[in-house]
């Protein structure tokens, strides 16, 4: 890509430039990293959590920038021979000035984007797997990784921030993607990642208590995920409304429909006068049995997933393949037949075992809480399970709730570690145990170890469930990252005992 510096800064009206005139010359590259700064780049100064990219100017302008971006001029600034644009907010200018580098990659492609506590992944998955069935070829952006048609590369954040979510997006162009589908963190919505992204359909799952260390309050939590619908618009995009698709059983449902002008459409385990219903839903080892009724028809359907939500999940990607994209029932559940699930979302493990073993990502209390009853219904002997919690930083007065309901649900229950940065693993553990002492528990702080204890304990017809990684990549200790498959080191102790 390249772009002249007067058409690049052209778009930020609140910006002033001082220094050398560059206007005519052309910037090939656009970052806010100083290590990927090269010849011709221009700069864009990020104050984070971590760096200051104000304090690096003589450092990028060494390796060649032409253009940088800063909320604060530096002291000297009239000594480099750069063009600098002053703005008010460097993280808001750097959105309009990926958009524009990138010539609105977005316009360019269908955007579907989830919010929503629980369920973004598994809703974005199913989609992009059905859109494929479909003949589309598909980007998704989101926690398990990001896509851009056949490519994979490893998921920095959830959502990642925008020069990054736009380079993406051209790069799906170029790839000749025709949809874009991004999780839409609720951090992400906040600190402005999705400005000038242009989605076509948001997708609203639920909200449960998480990242209130960050949020602080439910309130500003739900006001965060309501600022997705509120950037909707009323454009027609391919002859086609702007959709808002929201989980009518959620009790924040209300708040984000309100919050947008685009057409709503809702769907529901409960309320028959939704969009989309379902009814009659049985489970099997193998997965779930509903009936769907949409538009006064009604329409049996099996889907190899575990869970109830699920079925919630496969709803709003239903309404979103057969409002936004114009796909009729029959189309969509006959792709649904070649859906083989989510990796690391209620995926079974078998190796010939005696019982059920299910990794799962459910590290809220409200997935816990749900996953945990549905199992605890349908379990014939005992329901055992691994769990840990996340450590540093993160919302620890949810700990007391978590054991509460492990020790509530669980006949057998190891405690071991998730992502305990730099928090003791004791202080994690007692935490959740608090006085619980009902049920049979133990501590054990190598994540391997514990799943073979777990298996090691384990009767025929029991199920255990491997909470809280799913198909994360890494498991983090202190601030070392170290590569991790859960679903791997599930099975490979599974055969230890199992392999015929």
């Amino acid at each position: 890509m390249q772009l002249e510096v007067r058409e690049l800064i052209n778009t930020l009206y609140d910006g002033r430039v001082y220094g050398v005139n560059h206007d005519r010359k052309t910037i090939t590259h656009l970052t806010n990293d100083t290590r990927q700064v090269i010849q011709n780049s221009a700069f864009i100064a990020i104050r984070g959590e971590r760096f200051d990219g104000h304090q690096a100017i003589e450092e990028v302008v060494d390796k060649g920038a032409i253009l940088i971006v800063v909320e604060e001029l530096p002291d000297q600034w009239q000594q480099f021979p750069v063009t600098f644009l002053h703005v008010q907010n460097t993280v808001r200018a750097q959105a309009i000035l990926a958009n524009q580098f990138y010539h609105e990659p977005s316009k360019q492609l269908r955007v579907v984007a989830v919010t929503g506590t629980n369920g973004k992944t598994t809703v974005s998955s199913m989609i992009s797997d059905l859109l494929s069935t479909l003949n589309h070829r598909t980007g998704v952006i989101g926690t398990l990784h990001y896509k851009v048609g056949d490519k994979i590369y490893p998921a920095v954040n959830t959502t990642p921030h925008s020069l990054a979510l736009q380079g993406l997006f051209h790069e799906m162009v170029e790839e000749k993607c025709d949809t874009a589908i991004i999780e839409a963190s609720s951090h992400a919505l906040e600190i402005g990642r999705l400005w000038f992204t242009d989605v076509d359909c948001a997708i609203f799952t639920n909200l449960t208590r998480e990242h209130l260390d960050f949020h602080q309050t439910m309130e500003r939590y739900a006001y965060a995920k309501r600022l997705l619908f509120a950037q909707l618009g009323q454009e027609f995009r391919q002859g086609r409304p702007k959709l808002a698709i929201i989980n009518e059983d959620d009790p924040y449902a209300s708040l984000m429909a309100q919050g947008t002008s685009a057409s709503v459409l809702t769907f529901s385990r409960k309320n028959p006068q939704a969009t989309i219903y379902c009814k009659n839903m049985t489970h099997t080892i193998s997965g779930m049995h509903f009936d769907l009724v949409y538009q006064s028809t009604t329409y049996p359907v099996f889907l190899p997933m575990s869970g109830e939500y699920n079925v919630s999940n496969y709803m709003a990607a239903f309404l979103c393949l057969t409002n936004s994209y114009g796909y009729s029932p029959e189309e969509v559940l006959a792709a649904t037949k070649s859906f083989t699930g989510v990796e690391g979302r209620m995926q079974t493990i078998q190796v010939g075992q005696p019982f059920e073993a299910i990794v799962d990502f459910a590290h809220t209390t409200d997935a816990v809480e749900n996953v945990l009853k549905e199992l605890s219904e349908r379990k014939t002997n005992h329901l055992i399970v691994l769990f840990g919690h996340s450590g540093g930083n993160r919302d620890s007065g949810a700990r007391p709730e978590f054991g509460d309901i492990l020790f509530r649900y669980a006949d057998k229950i190891v405690f071991t570690a998730d992502n305990p940065r730099n928090e003791p693993l004791d202080k994690i553990w007692s935490e959740m145990i608090q006085d619980h002492d009902e049920k049979p528990y133990w501590t054990i702080e190598d994540r391997a170890e514990a799943i073979e204890h777990a298996v090691s304990i384990a009767e025929a017809k029991d199920i255990i469930l491997f909470a809280g990684k799913g198909g994360e990549g890494v498991q983090i200790i202190g601030d070392t990252e170290y590569p991790y498959n859960e679903a791997q080191v599930v099975e490979q102790a599974l055969q230890k005992y199992y392999s015929h």
